[in-house]
């Protein structure tokens, strides 16, 4: 993509190797709780900024598209864009329609040759990149928003049981490693509020998610969705995923 900003330490790409559908097969196959956590994206997404039909969004970060479709199924019009080329070339031979599309590029290169975008979703991405990179992503954000426009920021939240559960899965090898691999940047909801205000944004609502809900998914698919209703946006509940609405002033 053009305009990229000269970023030291510019990461282009995770250390281990991610097959282009892993966020498919992560979703759709394997234990409940990891399918539900997956699940829970298309939940927030629900919740706090459903895109709108006719509307142009951003999935930023798509991997294998699964988000970039469903945002899709709104009769929005979506473009995904990540640097993984494997998951591009699989997002757009399972996912691509007449209104959802697909493009390799970094995720903290400027989106200005895009139409400018009514919304812009960006889940569990901004930990994969050093802090410099992380705000040259968020200025990219604002850039691509209309005025006005709203984004969706997720990521892991330290301040929580995620980092033993980050240490669980490294430990017995059940994802490709995160912790300093995948996860190189560790954020809390304070420490994310200053950043996306520092680069323009409004804070629009910070909230978490993934508390319990997920491990009660092996027990019972809709004894999860209701405790997910019941904990997340509590203010008080420590869930493992940070889930921030933005809005470009």
């Amino acid at each position: 993509m053009p305009n990229t900003p000269t970023v030291k330490n510019r990461r282009l790409g995770d250390v281990v190797s991610i097959a282009g559908d892993y966020q498919l097969r992560a979703l759709t196959e394997g234990p409940a709780v990891q399918r539900f956590w997956h699940h829970t994206k298309r939940l927030v997404i629900d919740r706090y900024l459903p895109p709108q039909r006719g509307e142009f969004v951003l999935d930023v970060g798509c991997g294998s598209g699964v988000v970039t479709s469903y945002l899709g199924l709104s009769g929005a019009r979506v473009l995904g864009i990540d640097g993984n080329p494997a998951a591009v070339t699989f997002a757009d031979y399972r996912f691509a329609t007449r209104n959802v599309a697909f493009r390799h590029g970094y995720v903290d290169a400027s989106f200005g040759d895009a139409e400018p975008a009514d919304k812009v979703y960006c889940l569990e991405l901004i930990e994969h990149l050093p802090a410099d990179q992380g705000r040259s992503l968020l200025a990219g954000i604002h850039k691509a928003l209309k005025p006005g426009g709203r984004a969706l920021i997720t990521t892991p939240n330290y301040r929580s049981g995620w980092p033993l559960i980050e240490w669980t899965m490294d430990t017995l090898k059940l994802a490709p490693k995160m912790r300093e691999d995948q996860h190189v940047e560790r954020y809390h909801r304070r420490k994310l509020a200053r950043l996306v205000r520092a680069e323009g944004f409004r804070v629009v609502r910070t909230a978490t998610t993934c508390l319990l809900a997920p491990w009660l998914a092996g027990l019972s698919w809709k004894l999860a969705l209701a405790v997910h209703r019941l904990e997340t946006g509590r203010w008080r509940v420590p869930g493992c995923i940070l889930v921030c609405v933005l809005e470009k002033v």
